[in-house]
């Protein structure tokens, strides 16, 4: 255990990190005032990747990404942009569990972004593509044998293809279609508090990743589908998507290439609608996002009767900043009337919540009811203002309570708690020391596990 630490420790060193999740999209066309950048310090910026400070009475964008030779900036003259980045972790779990012990997880992923428009001037016209390398074990399966992950990048050990889409947008983004192999994730059931923990639960959410065939399009598998996203007005949008329903386990579809649109592959979909509140340029009240959401999927299920042939749910997410630290600074601001005056810039610092609530109805659904919380906090220690601390809780009830050997009821629940707290040691250096603790793991009669572990981001 302690080479490993070692070793993770030396591969920081002499490489480059970011404190955020993937970077899924180019944030070229927005400002430091969107919501983007109220919740992620680090992104990417007219193809750059870096973060944006107030200094001297204005913004500015501050780049931290090697230049590479001056590559980097070249090419996303033309529209290319892309990004590598790769996780280390180490867990344990000292008590409890199906057993003791200590694994590694890791996970090496790269994202390749085109404006089509700045390449070949195809107006509202992009491309990505997503590959991830994924390496070591999964303590849930190895040793915890819980339901809702430890860590949220552990799977079957592959190079494996997640995304490959291409986007035609129109009406100034008002209208947009993705079509390709996609991630649901990447679009759907996203809460933008909860990012910064580590457990799965808090990522694709069980209520979706237990009741759909393989856990569906979402990490690490993508499937074949299409996506359309309608913005009517700035406050409020719509988003479907249409999927392969079944993506096959990960150690059948080993590389991300096993497509079956037949039908008796069924289907999966997926609609959500998004209200924002207190986001657009300028506002001084606190930011939140609230989402509305529904799915089904038609895939094969051996538990359904023939009056109950597909599976199906509900859900609820949402976001709010419950108090924003005021910025030391001073900036030129726009009042309601259009005036101009002199007011604390806003900051990304401060307190928020985030919640899941998820209902799928039907009998053969492996969870039933689900609900998750947390708070994090941005700059909670003096000096550390890129440091983020959390605690969060999730909940999830099982359709049916199991067995023990004896024939007895077991609860027909897990419950994982999470506290962690991400460190910025340098601007390319990150350590987030993590802990959790599973009752009723699987809902069966295995032991409280009492889990840790510490994660190492890197990006190239």
């Amino acid at each position: 255990m302690k080479k490993l630490f070692l070793a993770l420790l030396v591969l920081g060193l002499v490489s480059r990190t970011s404190l955020t999740a993937f970077p899924y999209e180019d944030r070229r066309d927005h400002d430091w005032n969107d919501e983007y950048w109220h919740h992620h310090h680090y992104g990417y910026w007219h193809g750059e990747r870096g973060y944006w400070q107030y200094r001297d009475h204005k913004h500015e964008f501050v780049r931290v990404s090697p230049e590479l030779g001056g590559f980097r900036t070249r090419a996303a003259d033309k529209g290319i942009t892309f990004n590598t980045q790769y996780v280390a972790e180490v867990w344990g779990n000292p008590s409890g569990g199906a057993s003791s012990g200590t694994v590694y997880t890791g996970l090496m992923s790269f994202q390749g972004n085109v404006d089509l428009q700045k390449l070949l001037g195809w107006r509202g016209a992009s491309f990505s593509t997503q590959w991830y390398w994924l390496s070591g074990q999964d303590i849930s399966a190895e040793h915890v044998g819980n339901i809702f992950t430890i860590s949220n990048i552990a799977g079957f050990p592959t190079v494996r293809m997640n995304e490959l889409w291409f986007q035609q947008n129109f009406l100034s983004d008002r209208i947009s279609i993705r079509v390709g192999q996609l991630g649901a994730d990447s679009e759907f059931d996203l809460s933008t508090h909860s990012v910064v923990f580590l457990n799965g639960a808090f990522s694709w959410s069980p209520y979706l990743s237990n009741n759909i065939p393989n856990g569906g399009p979402a990490y690490p598998m993508g499937t074949p589908g299409i996506r359309l996203a309608l913005t009517p007005v700035n406050w409020l949008s719509y988003q479907g998507a249409v999927f392969q329903g079944n993506p096959f386990a990960q150690n059948v579809n080993r590389y991300g290439f096993r497509w079956d649109l037949s039908s008796s592959n069924g289907y999966f979909s997926i609609h959500e609608l998004n209200f924002r509140l207190n986001q657009e340029s300028g506002s001084r009240r606190l930011p939140g996002t609230f989402k509305i959401g529904g799915w089904f999927d038609t895939s094969p299920d051996p538990n359904a009767n023939n009056a109950q042939p597909w599976s199906y749910g509900f859900y609820f997410v949402a976001d709010q900043m419950l108090y924003r630290e005021p910025h030391s600074g001073v900036a030129p601001v726009t009042d309601g009337k259009g005036l101009q005056t002199n007011a604390a810039s806003p900051t990304n610092q401060g307190l928020g919540m985030f919640t899941h609530v998820g209902l799928s109805p039907q009998s053969s659904s492996f969870i039933n009811f689900y609900i998750d919380g947390g708070l994090t906090y941005k700059g909670l220690i003096p000096a550390r203002d890129n440091d983020v601390f959390g605690v969060a809780i999730a909940y999830g009830h099982l359709s049916q309570n199991t067995l023990d050997s004896e024939e007895r009821s077991n609860p027909g629940y897990e419950i994982v708690l999470e506290a962690t707290y991400q460190i910025e040691l340098v601007t390319w250096l990150s350590l987030q020391p993590d802990v959790q603790y599973v009752i009723h793991p699987s809902g069966t009669n295995i032991p409280d596990a009492l889990v840790l572990g510490a994660r190492t981001t890197l990006s190239f």
